[in-house]
């Protein structure tokens, strides 16, 4: 886990993270890399959530398109990011990080959007996506 939280930007983001999953005690980069799209993926639904009581709360028109905007793009991510999964377990590394292409953008765009309103979470889904799309580059 060390060595290959040593290639991405953020290791201790990383070990933090991938230590808090028991699989990835016996994983190899392979499996980290799953790991890491499957926190992506948790992190994102857990967005998603938050950006759905947001908007429901919502009572201003302008928060409320801007907070549907992040909606859009959070819904958008997820299957992507399902499918890369997929590719990964079938070791289709290239494909695996293309697929998280697009995904990568939606917690950027939702803070140019919302402001810091969802600054932490968007952090945390961004720097997931990175690990498992670095992951996925170093498997090629």
């Amino acid at each position: 886990m060390e060595k290959a939280c040593n290639l991405t930007i953020d290791y201790h983001f990383c070990m933090k993270s991938l230590k808090a999953d028991p699989r990835s005690r016996s994983a190899d980069l392979r499996g980290l890399g799953a790991i890491a799209i499957d926190l992506s993926i948790a992190h994102a639904n857990a967005t998603t959530s938050k950006l759905e009581t947001l908007h429901a709360n919502a009572s201003n028109p302008y928060t409320k398109n801007k907070l549907e905007a992040c909606l859009i793009l959070y819904r958008n991510a997820l299957p992507p990011l399902q499918l890369a999964a997929e590719f990964l377990a079938s070791k289709h590394f290239g494909v695996a990080k293309a697929m998280m292409e697009a995904p990568v953008f939606a917690p950027g765009s939702c803070e140019g959007l919302l402001g810091h309103v969802l600054a932490t979470e968007n952090d945390s889904v961004f720097n997931l996506m990175l690990i498992a799309r670095r992951f996925a580059e170093a498997l090629e």
